[in-house]
């Protein structure tokens, strides 16, 4: 392990942040405290607003996929709950080492249905926070790979955006409230459609999708040491996505609808209620409160049957802040219960949790953090059969962080995190649509051993950030398409690097680079996995270019250009089918101009974008018994343009 963390160390060209230079300050809403960039023990990757905006990207999915790090591509044709890996996972069970957050709330389901973004709108968001190997320990069930955080905007504003684009993209933002002396009321309302790339099936659909958002949201300070967060969301999907194509039919038309049947169709309707409590005892003790509450229906039409899931969730989170001079502290109990019915039984996930984190400034040039947790998870199962059975896991982190002086750090950090296996990981099959429930055996959890090391550099005119890594696992969780079980693979490791810079040319032009090289090795186990084969659907390096420049005092135009490496296809873990996924490109270029004191308007911004500038092709790759199926995603060049209006 030292010999490749030594190897991987030696290769350090010059790396970004996407935040902005202008600020020294990482405000992660889940960390202990509101520490520096350069003082950080782990590895973030961060968005703004600004980049969101700038970016020109009409989806979350896209902004993911063409402007970060991540390896994210359509669940089998559906962005709305895509595969999502990072660090080498992989597409198929990526999602579920990975914790996503929106304000602190738990996405990941109890099963195989992967995090539902696209009823999340792009322009809400304030902030994206990719925690890379760490967060286990605030985190827990899942953080393997790492946390994605999305922070949504929380100050009252007036305005309204509307956008409009080729294959009958659309898109219409209203954001209002009211303001006063101890609270605030903010009401978020969008829409938004796209019609898709691909023609229309026998009956007459499309490849389309359509999301609408509404949120409530009332902001409560009685005292001057007491806030209370209230919201009420509602969000509908309907999304139908496109039929598997051969590789002949890939190549000479990615728009057809290819097996002639119908489009699958998955309607989303959910209902979020949240209510969040801090109380400040004094300058160092507070308490924070919050409780969740999630009901949402999955139904899914397709020609090899229909279904229907209602999923039940509640969430209560406890935590006690304790911040002196030079350290932080902090404590808390989570819990979580989820449910899913549907025609063949009931099962449920029940997650329980105490942990202790804790940071201290050494000196002034040391500062260390670690926590550990222990987490309870019980699983139930009443259809067909009863079945029961719980797991007893903990885990661990510590980092410690060297300021050799206010630009320039490095740091290190190790973490012992673990993934519970979701309620369909004990049947055969899938899980889903479901049609059956045959079980099958208990997974054990998957554990993963995990060393960072790394420096930061960030000066007013370019910033780096280098990260090398290795992970050790155990007992690895995929699904066999082969053998249609859910199996686990012991011996499993991960070790690569990570990149990211800035720089600035003159006043007005700064590029970026994000650069991954990653080799994802699985284990051996008893059905015949073989020790050392990559993991499936893993590119071995990703890449993410981008030049910004400042045309006029308001106006910037963004060139970006987004490179997966080719890979073996999604379930081909023999590595026999001479890595048929084909390598993702993007070249992206879009426009914002803003209009200040216009008539009656405090701000009037015009944007617009051209995305697959040059019509790459690209496309999911996934092979059974050796024979590849491709889902297309994006081998148009479409565009977008609107406008904003604050009042």
């Amino acid at each position: 392990m030292l010999k490749k963390l030594l190897l991987l160390s030696i290769i350090s060209p010059q790396i970004v942040y996407a935040e902005s230079l202008k600020s020294n300050q990482v405000f992660v809403t889940e960390d202990l405290s509101a520490a520096q960039e350069i003082t950080s023990t782990s590895s973030k990757e961060i968005y703004t607003a600004k980049d969101i905006g700038q970016s020109g990207s009409f989806s979350i999915f896209d902004f993911l996929s063409q402007h970060t790090s991540i390896n994210i591509q359509p669940q089998y044709g559906n962005k709305a709950s895509p595969f999502i890996d990072m660090r080498g996972y992989g597409p198929e069970a990526g999602f579920q080492n990975i914790v996503i957050n929106v304000n602190g709330e738990r996405l990941n389901r109890i099963d195989t249905v992967p995090q539902i973004i696209g009823n999340i709108p792009l322009k809400s968001i304030e902030r994206i926070e990719i925690l890379r190997g760490s967060g286990s320990v605030r985190f827990g069930d899942g953080a393997m790979a790492g946390v994605i955080n999305i922070i949504t905007k929380n100050t009252v504003e007036h305005s309204l955006q509307t956008a409009l684009g080729t294959q009958g993209a659309h898109s219409t933002i209203l954001n209002t409230g009211y303001q006063g002396d101890n609270f605030n009321i903010m009401l978020n309302s969008s829409s938004e459609k796209n019609d898709g790339q691909i023609v229309a099936d026998p009956s007459g659909d499309k490849a389309k999708s359509k999301n609408n958002f509404n949120k409530l949201s009332i902001n409560l300070q009685p005292t001057k040491n007491l806030t209370i967060d209230l919201s009420v969301l509602n969000t509908r999907n309907n999304d139908y996505f496109s039929n598997s194509l051969t590789k002949t039919q890939l190549l000479a038309d990615p728009s057809q609808n290819g097996t002639g049947n119908e489009y699958t169709n998955n309607d989303y309707d959910t209902d979020s209620y949240s209510l969040k409590t801090s109380y400040q005892f004094n300058h160092s003790l507070g308490i924070n409160m919050s409780y969740f509450k999630e009901d949402m229906s999955l139904y899914s039409q397709a020609y090899y049957g229909n279904s229907l899931q209602d999923y039940d969730t509640e969430s209560f989170n406890i935590s006690l802040p304790y911040h002196g001079e030079k350290y932080a502290f902090t404590s808390g109990i989570q819990v979580t219960d989820g449910q899913r019915k549907d025609g063949v039984g009931d099962v449920t996930k029940k997650n329980k949790a105490i942990f202790v984190e804790a940071e201290t400034q050494l000196t002034d040039a040391i500062l260390i953090s670690g926590g550990l947790r222990h987490e309870k998870v019980d699983f139930t199962y009443n259809g067909t059969s009863s079945l029961k059975t719980e797991e007893s896991l903990n885990a661990y982190e510590a980092g410690i962080n060297y300021q050799i002086n206010n630009q320039f750090s490095i740091f290190t950090n190790i973490s012992h995190a673990y993934l519970a296996p979701d309620v369909d990981r004990f049947f055969i099959g899938v899980g889903y649509p479901v049609v059956d429930r045959t079980f099958n055996a208990f997974i054990d959890p998957a554990k993963s051993n995990t060393i960072n090391v790394g420096f930061n550099y960030k000066e007013q005119h370019h910033s780096t950030l280098f990260t090398t890594y290795y992970s050790d696992l155990e007992d690895e969780i995929v699904y066999n398409p082969n053998s249609s079980l859910n199996e686990n693979i012991d011996n499993s490791e991960k070790y690569g690097l990570e990149i990211q810079h800035t720089h600035m040319l003159g006043t007005k032009t700064s590029i970026g680079i994000n650069y991954n090289f990653i080799k994802a090795r699985i284990g051996r186990n008893a059905q015949g996995f073989i020790d050392g084969n990559d993991m499936p659907g893993v590119p071995k390096q990703t890449l993410i270019a981008n030049v910004n420049y400042q045309f006029m005092p308001n106006g910037f135009i963004t060139l970006s250009h987004a490179w997966r490496e080719r890979t073996y296809d999604m379930g081909d873990f023999t590595n026999t089918g001479d890595k048929q996924q084909p390598q993702y490109r993007s070249t992206d270029l879009s426009i914002n101009y803003s209009l200040k004191n216009i008539s009656n308007f405090e701000d009037v911004a015009i944007f617009g974008s051209v995305a697959n500038i040059f019509e790459h092709t690209n496309s999911l790759a996934t092979s059974y018994n050796g024979v590849p199926s491709y889902y297309v995603s994006n081998f148009e060049r479409t565009f977008l343009a609107g406008i904003k209006i604050n009042f």
